[in-house]
């Protein structure tokens, strides 16, 4: 009996040592065998958005959801006010393309794969791939982390410049 109790907690202690992430180790009511669970994984989410960015004589503050990129907006690509024509947020899953649409005539495909370099802060390794219309604007492989947002310059529209903006959403 003492034997087989021991045995009992050293698989115990093995299965706990070598799981990811193990929170607790728990008895059902129906058995007697002690249960690991895990704590469920964080869904990530890629945040995407196309954005008119001009220079008005009298520019407007940005949309709720342009305010933290506005500022670096101002500084790489030099306009003064930036309107949100679309936005889309979807799920990232590391085994199938995620079709992304953040406007009418914009969308993206996405194909990603969590990244595995230190860089990348746990962020993303991306296959994407632009449309206007049907027709493909753009094909790049990029890493998109946490906290560091993706810009695209796209094409010029009206008096302005259209950009794509990506994010990982925690």
């Amino acid at each position: 009996m003492r034997l087989a109790a021991l045995l009992l907690v050293f698989s115990l202690a093995v299965l706990a040592f070598a799981a990811d992430t193990p929170t607790a180790i728990t008895t059902s009511n129906t058995s007697a065998v002690p249960v690991l669970r895990t704590a469920p994984a964080a869904v990530d989410k890629i945040w995407s958005a196309v954005v008119l960015a001009t220079n008005p004589a009298v520019p407007k503050d940005p949309p709720g959801e342009l305010r933290e990129f506005a500022p670096r907006l101002k500084r790489v690509f030099g306009y003064s006010q930036f309107d949100l024509v679309g936005s889309a947020a979807e799920k990232i899953d590391d085994r199938t393309e995620s079709w992304l649409v953040p406007s009418q005539s914009f969308w993206l495909t996405v194909k990603a794969r969590r990244a595995v370099s230190k860089e990348a802060r746990g962020g993303y390794l991306l296959n994407l791939e632009l449309f206007q219309d049907k027709r493909p604007l753009l094909e790049t492989e990029a890493k998109l982390a946490p906290g560091s947002p993706l810009f695209i310059r796209g094409p010029q529209y009206g008096n302005g410049q259209l950009i794509i903006v990506l994010q990982v959403q925690r």
